[in-house]
């Protein structure tokens, strides 16, 4: 398909999902709906959206090769001064990719390879804009190709991240500024009055970040090494997309963590209610507008046991998703219980607007690194490749975000 019939196609599905969302909005709105009837909407336009997204990515894809560069598959921050997009246009170029495949193959590193033509390009990614450098523990900076497939497959593996403010920085350590809310209006004035000076004045504060370094070695087979670089580049981002993804939702579990635990219900308080009031009364009004529920199978599970007078589930299915749910209009995210496991049989509830409670902090750039003869590799016939990242998670508003535990029954 031509860029223009991709495009009136999207235009097309795109009505098609709109036309489905509303006829869904008139059943719920009809005291006799049937429930099939709004599943098998629902299923419709799970379909369309399917399709939407994979003609979508075509679009996005053929408009890059168009181009002659590569769409970043999101807007991040920090990339808009000159030296970072020429980082970024060095890292796209089929010459980045050539080098980057010829020095996994052949066991170049920073150490080893300053000097060799082969390999400059790589160099020169990471000293362009201040990068880290050669010479220091790490590896060459991925190519765009990888990073970005790494993006896209995170999508797909119940990442937390996009539930938090996300930064990429260039500096292992820093700190940003916040301060507090005001809690009073301005005083009055009489005519000719003096201007009062207001006790409720703002208090700066100081939030600092620390990058740590996380890595990982995979084993890679000689055969796949030598394989065209397509193959190698498709596998090393499978890999690295599902260890990013455990990696970052394991820190952001920890921060929220930190906040102090306390029973959910109590009583005769069933769950519902004891979410209502936690999003009625504890959260700021601004907080609990954009407020998710996130918790663990257990607590999705005991969730989704609720039922109204009518005997129907309190949990809803998303008009826009039919794979999403909410509740009181707030997202219900569930993550597996391996990653976040009931505490004492309790299953875990955060409750709030984690874009307020907390920031992940990025040094943008997968860096990677091989050897034929280190680790097992030599005993094996095989690589073993390095991955690197530095991440870390401050928070910002422990006041956006509570948490609570359920006794289940």
């Amino acid at each position: 398909m031509t860029l223009i019939e991709m495009k009136n196609a999207m235009s097309t599905l795109g009505a098609q999902i709109a036309e489905k969302n509303a006829l869904l909005g008139e059943l719920a709105a009809m005291d006799g709906g049937s429930l099939s009837d709004m599943e098998g909407i629902q299923n419709e336009m799970a379909q369309l959206q399917k399709r939407f997204s994979a003609l979508q990515t075509s679009y996005n894809n053929e408009m890059a090769r168009v181009a002659g560069k590569v769409v970043p598959m999101e807007n991040l921050q920090n990339q808009n001064t000159q030296e970072e997009r020429n980082t970024r246009a060095i890292r796209s170029s089929n010459e980045y990719a050539r080098a980057f495949c010829y020095a996994l193959r052949n066991g170049i590193s920073r150490r080893n390879g300053r000097g060799n033509e082969n390999v400059k390009i790589l160099f020169d990614a990471l000293t362009e804009g201040g990068g880290t450098t050669p010479g220091e523990d790490g590896g060459f900076l991925v190519p765009i190709d990888i990073d970005n497939t790494i993006k896209e497959l995170k999508r797909e593996l119940n990442p937390l991240a996009p539930l938090f403010s996300e930064e990429n920085v260039n500096a292992p350590t820093g700190w940003r500024v916040i301060d507090t809310a005001p809690t009073s209006a301005m005083p009055s004035i009489d005519e000719m009055g003096t201007v009062a000076n207001n006790s409720d004045q703002p208090v700066f504060g100081k939030v600092s970040y620390s990058l740590t370094k996380y890595g990982l070695r995979i084993p890679i087979s000689n055969e796949l090494m030598n394989d065209e670089a397509a193959n190698l580049m498709g596998y090393l981002s499978r890999w690295f997309a599902k260890k990013l993804v455990l990696t970052e939702n394991s820190l952001l579990l920890t921060a929220l963590k930190t906040l102090t635990a306390s029973a959910l219900t109590s009583g005769t308080i069933t769950p519902d209610s004891a979410i209502k009031t936690i999003l009625n009364k504890t959260l700021d009004p601004a907080i609990s507008a954009s407020a998710v529920i996130l918790t663990n199978q257990s607590g999705f599970d005991a969730l989704d046991q609720l039922v109204d007078e009518m005997g129907r589930g309190l949990l809803q299915p998303d008009p826009t998703n039919a794979t999403l749910y909410r509740m009181f209009g707030r997202r219900i995210v569930a993550v597996s219980d391996a990653q976040l496991p009931n505490t004492s049989s309790k299953p875990e509830f955060f409750i709030g607007d984690f874009r307020e409670f907390a920031t992940l902090f990025r040094k943008d750039g997968f860096e990677v690194a091989s050897t034929d003869i280190g680790g097992n590799a030599w005993a094996t016939d095989s690589t073993e490749v390095r991955g690197i990242a530095r991440l870390c998670v401050s928070k910002f508003d422990a006041s956006a975000a509570v948490r609570r535990q359920l006794t289940l029954a």
